[in-house]
C-alpha cells in the first residue's frame, strides 16, 4: 500500500487557472456523473484547490466556495472532496484537506480584504466523521437541517472584528 501512495502527486491549483487540471476535473467528474444537474461542471472547475494525480491520471480534487457562515458571521471557504471510485480507500481524503485548509490559507494571508475565516465542510458520506475532530482538523460544529455534519477549521491567523 504504501508503495502505491508514492506515485500520488497533490497539487495546490488555487486561482491559478491551470488548464489542464481543469479539463482532467471536467472528464472526472462527467465520467463519475458526481455533479448535480444545476452545476456546470467548467463553472466547478473554476473553483478548485487541490488536483491529485496518479501519474497523469487525476485521483481526485478538493474545490471551494465561499460564503458566510451565519451561525459564525464569518466567511469560510466550503470545500468539497471528490475521489475517483479506484482510489477510494487510500486515505487521500485527510491530506486532501490538510493541503486544501494550507493552500486557502495561505491565499487568505495574501488577500486580507477577503476576510476568509477558514474552512468549512459538510459531511453527506455517513462512514466520515466517526470523531468531534477529524485528523484534517476540521471539528464538528453542528448538524445541517438535513441532519448532515457541519465541520470547520479556522486559520490561525484569522482575528474577529472587534466587538464580536
Amino acid at each position: 500500500m504504501q508503495g502505491e501512495l508514492e506515485t500520488i502527486d497533490y497539487l495546490r491549483v488555487w486561482r491559478r487557472r491551470d488548464e489542464r487540471v481543469a479539463k482532467d476535473a471536467v472528464a472526472m467528474w462527467k465520467r463519475a456523473g458526481v455533479l448535480p444537474g444545476d452545476v456546470s461542471p467548467e463553472e466547478r472547475a473554476e473553483e478548485l484547490v487541490i488536483a491529485i494525480y496518479d501519474g497523469e491520471t487525476m485521483a481526485g480534487c478538493l474545490t471551494a466556495g465561499i460564503r458566510v457562515l451565519p451561525r459564525l458571521r464569518e466567511k469560510f471557504a466550503f470545500c468539497r472532496s471528490f475521489i475517483s471510485s479506484a482510489y477510494r480507500g487510500r486515505r487521500l481524503t485527510d491530506r486532501l484537506m490538510i493541503d486544501g485548509h494550507d493552500e486557502l490559507g495561505l491565499w487568505s494571508k495574501a488577500h486580507p480584504e477577503e476576510r476568509l475565516a477558514g474552512c468549512a465542510a459538510i459531511y453527506q458520506n455517513k462512514v466520515l466523521g466517526r470523531s468531534p475532530v477529524e485528523p484534517s482538523g476540521l471539528s464538528l460544529i453542528g448538524y445541517t437541517p438535513q441532519g448532515d455534519q457541519l465541520r470547520v477549521l479556522w486559520f490561525d491567523h484569522h482575528r474577529l472584528r472587534s466587538g464580536e
